[in-house]
């Protein structure tokens, strides 16, 4: 771990790629990892991730407004659950769901921060049951202090302009969303949300179908007495 912490300190994270993570995930012993970043609502942009299933994890939580890195970066605690089969149903309802489906076991969630400035979450998982042991949770911990200056200097440095990359089409079809249905930013998030979780797509690919108006969500019931009927439109009303 000493090497990558070496490694991360000389890099900006937007030079540092898959492998690196899969390598700092194998030094954790963990399966994979995601770094995000903290946004409006709480949970912003994924910086970067080990393989696809930890970027599925963190799209999850995206989509579900709810998980073990929702609650890290809501409350700035640590959330180790060693075995999410343990975790009652009531705390993450749609996301205990979807990540049995998904065939994931433990999730530990690291918030970064340094006192009152947060600037992320770091996601690990693993697909079999079990506590991170002592030297594990020790260098996830000083991994994570690593990653919020690293994170820190970026974002001074703009790069959050650049992460946002990964989710800038969810913000331009709530932006869409919201015009056409008159209500906030918020409510048109959580809208596209539900959609996206309902539907059981990713949530970058509903937003991407809405910019590029393919797809128009449903109305609620007041616009379905008027003229507004449809999920799709051949003209693409986004």
């Amino acid at each position: 771990m000493t090497a990558l912490l070496d490694e991360l300190a000389v890099q900006r994270t937007d030079g540092l790629d898959a492998s690196f993570a899969r390598r700092c995930a194998d030094a954790l012993g963990i399966d994979g990892l995601a770094v995000t970043l903290s946004g409006d609502d709480s949970f912003g942009e994924l910086v970067w991730a080990s393989d696809p299933l930890s970027a599925q994890l963190d799209d999850l939580q995206f989509t579900l407004g709810e998980g073990p890195g929702m609650d890290a970066v809501d409350g700035g605690v640590l959330v180790l659950d060693a075995d999410l089969r343990l975790v009652p149903r009531a705390r993450w309802p749609g996301f205990l769901s979807s990540a049995e489906t998904l065939g994931l076991r433990a999730v530990f969630a690291f918030p970064l921060q340094i006192g009152a400035i947060q600037v992320g979450v770091l996601t690990c998982r693993r697909s079999t049951p079990g506590p991170l042991d002592a030297t594990a949770l020790s260098d996830a911990l000083v991994f994570a202090d690593a990653l919020t200056l690293t994170l820190l200097g970026d974002v001074a440095h703009g790069f959050a302009e650049h992460a946002s990359l990964h989710r800038a089409e969810v913000h331009q079809a709530t932006g869409m969303i919201a015009v056409r249905l008159g209500v906030t930013p918020a409510v048109a998030l959580v809208r596209l949300r539900a959609y996206a979780y309902a539907t059981e797509r990713p949530i970058v690919d509903v937003a991407r179908d809405i910019v590029a108006r393919k797809l128009r969500l449903p109305a609620d019931e007041a616009e379905r007495d008027g003229d507004d009927t449809g999920t799709r439109s051949p003209d693409g009303g986004g």
